[in-house]
């Protein structure tokens, strides 16, 4: 092929190969760019922090339950508590929630306060959440988002282990995979039970 024959044929679709290629580069570079920038703002609106690092007081709170019923701090006192963060749209959440429940089931009453608490969602989903996972212990779809806001809480799920003298002590975030990994934050929260001690024989003689 000519000199000629090049620039009329291949050069132009060599340019245009090489323009497409870059726009593609620009477009991701500049989804890159843009998704740093939003998780920046979403991160700092409305005065976001880092997490609470386990040893703090739980914030102050007040939620709305599924039903209505608006519970606030001193609903816990006294009482160990254990936070599930979730939301409908995250597989992750789903795959956890049966063993929360377990936690509840075997834990719940006066040992342990359950409590879901729906984010990064709405309520319809957080009450399809609870259907479809048969969940008893009470669930809040209404100030959520505020509460893990001041706590600095960024995923779902997560679960908050908080004392009875409403101190935070550990956290779990991601896909729950065992019970043990509840287990481990219960023990930290719970006061089990001192085996008996048995009386000191008196020596005769």
């Amino acid at each position: 092929m000519d000199c000629k024959a090049f620039l009329i044929t291949r050069l132009p679709m060599r340019v245009r190969q090489t323009n497409r290629a870059n726009i593609i580069i620009f477009l991701v570079a500049l989804a890159i760019i843009l998704n740093a920038l939003f998780n920046h703002l979403l991160f700092s609106h409305n005065g976001l922090r880092e997490l609470v690092e386990p040893g703090n007081r739980f914030p102050a709170f007040s939620m709305k339950l599924i039903g209505g019923r608006e519970v606030v701090n001193r609903d816990f006192a006294g009482k160990p508590a254990l936070y599930f963060f979730f939301a409908n749209w995250c597989p992750c959440a789903h795959l956890s929630a049966k063993f929360i429940k377990k936690a509840f089931e075997e834990n719940g009453g006066k040992n342990l306060a359950v409590y879901g608490v729906g984010i990064q969602d709405s309520r319809g989903g957080y009450g399809e959440f609870v259907k479809k996972h048969g969940i008893a212990f009470p669930v809040a779809d209404r100030g959520g988002d505020d509460l893990a806001d001041s706590i600095g809480i960024r995923t779902t799920p997560t679960l908050v282990f908080v004392d009875d003298a409403g101190i935070i002590r550990s956290y779990f975030m991601g896909k729950i995979e065992r019970y043990e990994q509840v287990e481990n934050g219960l023990h930290a929260i719970m006061k089990r039970p001192q085996p008996p001690v048995s009386p000191a024989t008196e020596k005769i003689g």
